[in-house]
Order: C-alpha cells, then sequence, then structure tokens
C-alpha cells in the first residue's frame, strides 16, 4: 500500500479502534507511514492490543477475516490472538497479547514515537526491521 493508501485504511478502521474499549497501538511500516518517516510503502497495517481487543475486533470485523495457518509455536512472535483481515481498504493484521521471544510486547500510545518505534524494530530483529530501524534512525537524527 502507498502512503495515500495507508492513511486512507487507517482513517476507515479508526473508529471502529476507539469504539473496541481496549488500549491499542500501531507498528511498522504503517505506523511508520503516518509518523511521516521516509516508507514507500506497506504491504499492511499491524495493531497490537490485548487479547480481549483483539477479541472484540475479531467480532466486529468476522466478514473481513481473512483464512490462515496457525504460527509455529516455537516461533519469536507470539500471539494469543492473531488475525488477518482483508478490509475494502487493505490489509490488517492484529496481533492480541504479541509476545517477542516469550516477553509481552509493551507499547505506548495508539502510533507510538519514533523512538518508541526504533525500539520495537531493534527488539524484533529481523533483516527487514533492522533494515527499517536504519531508515528510521536516519530520519530522526535528521530532525
Amino acid at each position: 500500500m502507498s502512503p495515500d493508501e495507508l492513511r486512507d485504511l487507517f482513517a476507515y478502521i479508526a473508529p471502529d479502534l476507539d469504539l473496541m474499549a481496549a488500549p491499542w497501538s500501531l507498528i511498522g511500516s504503517g505506523a511508520l507511514i503516518l509518523l511521516g518517516a521516509p516508507v514507500d510503502e506497506a504491504a499492511d497495517l499491524d495493531i497490537v492490543t490485548g487479547a480481549d481487543g483483539a477479541g472484540r475486533l475479531r467480532a466486529a470485523w468476522a466478514d473481513w477475516l481473512a483464512p490462515g495457518e496457525a504460527k509455529p509455536p516455537d516461533g519469536p512472535f507470539r500471539s494469543d490472538d492473531f488475525a488477518r483481515y482483508e478490509t475494502p481498504l487493505g490489509p490488517v493484521e492484529v496481533m492480541g497479547g504479541l509476545r517477542v521471544r516469550g516477553r509481552l510486547l509493551d507499547v505506548t500510545g495508539p502510533i507510538p514515537s519514533g523512538n518508541e518505534q526504533l525500539r520495537i524494530l531493534r527488539l524484533f530483529g529481523r533483516p527487514k526491521d533492522l533494515a527499517k530501524a536504519a531508515t528510521l534512525e536516519a530520519w530522526l537524527a535528521a530532525g
């Protein structure tokens, strides 16, 4: 998705996020785009919330639920409730109770700051995350 498509998608689902009565945060390329970082595209919009919030979205977005296979139980990323949705404006992944290497991911605010996104990308540690971290770090340093 282009930055404009991502912004439209977020505007489309934001009312549902606000109504679900559970904390949520955006992470990944979509969050970086919404922060204004120099990211050209996002495959989807990633939402982290608690298992209760994920359950509420699962009920609200049942018509958009995409079929998928469970992630391996021994992988570095585990969610208590993971789902991918194909909304009319683009894909959304919801990670309820996301654990990274066994520890619950703690995020702050709907769209965490650049420094918080940098911390999360480094914590994930995959090559694609570290490449995004380098781009973000350079953008933050440029002011």
